[in-house]
């Protein structure tokens, strides 16, 4: 293995962690960010967060196919240089506006970052070796998301909560810096047609106005009117997707991607694994504090925890590329859904972290990070080298959407407010749960081998 390729991981590596950090740093800030654009109604507010969600979730395929068309290196380097300068304008935003602006043009660069990270990365590793690579990079986007709360409370704790986005600058800007040198443009798509610009817009409403339903239908109300036009229209757009994509000559999605049965089948068991990974970052904080009483600083180091134990998955990469990804990703959610009915049976109003709940989220953590770590893989590994940045692209989509649902349901679940009794969280770790469990049989008819 060459020194570049090591390099280029790092680099490719140390984006995604800072995008992953922003985003659970955000919702750290929220509240902060309400003190001090106090006269500004909360349900506006709440776009500086959904309005992030709903740019990152609708680009990812615009940006998958522009990195295949024009190269996923100057798309990657673009939507860093966006998240990056954004990132200042996020920090010192004067106005409620601007910052909700700001945050959408976060979301807007992180679509660019995601969709290509690891369609550059796979090209520059041998098969023998992309299962370590992967899982090098999904745990730095684990270490992301274990540091966001932290980072971000320390930060608005000792200044205020502008510094929780200022965090991103100096990284954005050094592997900006160094991904100009070292990072190697990749093959443009040979043979394609002109852009498909109507299945753009129409793919791009759908995702955008689906994403939109579902995290505002617990707040506005599932039968309000905006989220039922909302959803209604999502869907018919989707179906007009469908089409456009069966019939376009040089269609945004190329849906021959999911006649590859390995690609299809890791969808699947990612959309059950993010449907509970989210439902669980949202929801364990708001047990902590609101049952046991933990500070904000408390709960987001309690999260970390979970975080850090999946670290000790790392090897699980290397182990799969010579032993297939079926038994790691049907184990590991078997493993993960095992944690939490620990909580279910073990956990109550009581607190006691040092017993059932740690021995839960151990398990738990062990379980999600042998499933995180080999699943991306497990996806793009028989997809041509021209279509990994659109398969990316799909893959993350899907990851997004499955995520958006997550947090949804389990707003439902606790009645779309915080519930001092466990039993509400009960519900919400059993969909966890439950999630893992589809993960690991949906794998099952995965080739054992691969």
């Amino acid at each position: 293995m060459s020194r570049q390729s090591w390099l280029s991981l790092a680099l490719v590596s140390s984006a995604t962690f800072i995008i992953i950090l922003d985003l659970m740093a955000a919702n750290v800030a929220f509240p902060f960010i309400e003190d001090e654009f106090i006269d500004t109604p909360r349900s506006t507010l709440a776009w500086a967060l959904s309005g992030n969600a709903i740019a990152a979730a609708a680009l990812l395929l615009v940006a998958g196919r522009l990195g295949d068309r024009l190269g996923r290196r100057r798309i990657f380097l673009t939507g860093l240089a966006i998240f990056t300068a954004v990132s200042a304008i996020t920090a010192s935003a004067p106005t409620a506006g601007v910052l909700i602006a700001a945050r959408v043009g976060q979301g807007a660069g992180a679509a660019m970052v995601t969709s290509t990270a690891i369609a550059l990365l796979l090209p520059l590793f041998p098969a023998s070796k992309q299962g370590l690579a992967v899982g090098i990079w999904g745990t730095t986007a684990s270490a992301g998301a274990a540091a966001g709360p932290t980072l971000g409370a320390i930060a608005i704790e000792a200044v205020d909560w502008r510094w929780a986005f200022l965090i991103n600058i100096p990284i954005g800007l050094i592997v900006l810096a160094l991904g100009r040198r070292v990072l190697a443009e990749t093959e443009r798509a040979e043979g394609a047609g002109p852009i498909d610009y109507v299945g753009t817009v129409v793919g791009t409403a759908a995702i955008g106005l689906l994403t939109f339903g579902v995290l505002q239908g617990p707040r506005w109300g599932w039968g309000s009117t905006g989220v039922v036009a909302a959803l209604v229209i999502a869907a018919a757009a989707s179906a007009a997707f469908i089409l456009r994509c069966m019939h376009a000559a040089s269609p945004l999605v190329d849906l021959g991607l999911f006649g590859h049965r390995t690609f299809s089948l890791a969808n699947l068991s990612q959309a059950g694994t993010q449907l509970a990974i989210n439902a669980w970052f949202f929801t364990t904080p708001l047990f902590l504090i609101n049952v046991w009483g933990y500070s904000a600083l408390g709960g987001g180091a309690a999260v970390a925890i979970g975080m850090v134990v999946s670290f000790v998955s790392i090897p699980v990469g290397h182990w799969s590329d010579r032993h297939g990804y079926r038994g790691v990703l049907s184990l590991g959610g078997l493993i993960a859904a095992a944690g939490m009915l620990v909580w279910v049976f073990g956990v109550d109003d009581t607190p006691d972290f040092w017993s059932l709940y740690l021995i839960g989220l151990v398990i738990f953590g062990l379980g999600a990070g042998m499933v995180g770590i080999v699943v991306t893989n497990a996806a793009l590994t028989d997809l041509p080298n021209q279509d990994l940045g659109m398969g990316n692209a799909v893959f993350q989509t899907i990851r997004r959407m499955g995520g958006a649902i997550g947090v949804a349901i389990a707003v439902a679940l606790l009645g779309g407010r915080t519930n001092e009794s466990v039993d509400a969280f009960r519900n919400v770790w059993l969909l966890i749960a439950g999630g893992y469990f589809f993960s690991a049989v949906v794998i099952l008819p995965y080739p054992k081998k691969r």
